[in-house]
């Protein structure tokens, strides 16, 4: 039997704006090579992104998941906190980068960028529930705690195992909902 997955959204109200984090800044180079712009969907980059500086929203209150705008919707902004429970999770392809983070006019530490490219596991576009669920059962994420898909876009979500959802509620993980996927209900 599969195991149990729910999805995980960080774009949701009561945070006070959505998304908490809406610029890098004035003088922030967005066409640059190293740009956040650049991140890749499908595999982890061979640069070092330029993240200087994720300046959240005023209005915003920090959570550990904070949601974002300019950083391409490949991973996720975490606090320490969840950083350090998910070093107890197997996770699939993925790469964590300090950020500087700013919040009303002074720098917040303890925060991460965890890429979480498309993982190597190829779903057809006209797969059923049950062929993705098999697909995925059968791949190398199959064991993973976390991971996401992006193809094809039905199935797109991020997709959280039930122990790493009980762990996150634990610690009282804010900035996250979870919610019931199409697959591994």
């Amino acid at each position: 039997m599969p195991p149990k997955l729910f999805t995980l959204d960080t774009h949701f109200a009561g945070v006070g704006v959505v998304p908490q984090h809406q610029t890098m800044g004035d003088s922030y180079d967005y066409d640059a090579s190293d740009s956040v712009y650049n991140l890749s969907f499908d595999s982890l980059v061979d640069f070092t992104p330029n993240f200087n500086t994720v300046i959240v929203d005023d209005s915003a209150i920090l959570t550990d998941f904070v949601s974002s705008a300019p950083i391409r919707n490949s991973g996720f902004i975490v606090s320490e906190r969840v950083r350090a429970l998910l070093a107890d999770f197997n996770l699939p392809m993925h790469r964590f980068y300090d950020l500087p983070v700013t919040h009303r006019g002074s720098s917040v530490s303890g925060y991460s960028w965890l890429h979480l490219p498309h993982p190597d596991v190829s779903i057809p576009a006209d797969a059923s529930t049950l062929d993705a669920e098999s697909t995925v059962s059968a791949s190398c994420i199959a064991d993973c705690a976390l991971f996401r898909l992006y193809r094809p876009s039905r199935f797109a979500y991020c997709y959280v195992r039930s122990d790493l959802r009980q762990s996150l509620d634990s610690i009282g993980a804010t900035g996250v909902r979870f919610g019931t996927p199409r697959l591994f209900r």
